[in-house]
């Protein structure tokens, strides 16, 4: 669901006066599985309709965040890793011995 979340007007205060301590915390998994670009800790509220409208300030913060990281993230370009040259000589036994197998076979 991508859509907003909206609760009808007028409805808010019985709706709100329905629901207890353990519907409301449903509500807020359903808030959040509907909306994944929110910050989770910011979708709160004592009822649905305070749970509604925690929504869009959590979703301008996660916004934000992407924003910030995205400007810090480092580039990487695309492409095979670089092959490091391994000094056999420093090698454990075991590890010559694996490997000798494995070109053989």
């Amino acid at each position: 669901m991508d859509g907003e979340l909206s609760v009808t007007p007028g409805t808010e205060d019985s709706v709100d006066s329905a629901v207890g301590p353990d519907e409301l915390a449903t509500v807020r998994d359903l808030v959040l599985r509907a909306h994944l670009d929110v910050v989770p800790d910011l979708v709160m509220g004592a009822s649905v309709a305070e749970l509604v409208a925690s929504v869009e300030p959590a979703r301008a913060a996660f916004r934000r965040v992407a924003e910030s990281v995205r400007e810090v993230a480092p580039r990487v370009p695309a492409g095979d890793t670089p092959v490091l040259a391994v000094d056999v000589g420093h090698l454990p036994a075991a590890e010559k011995i694996r490997r000798g197998l494995a070109t053989r076979g």
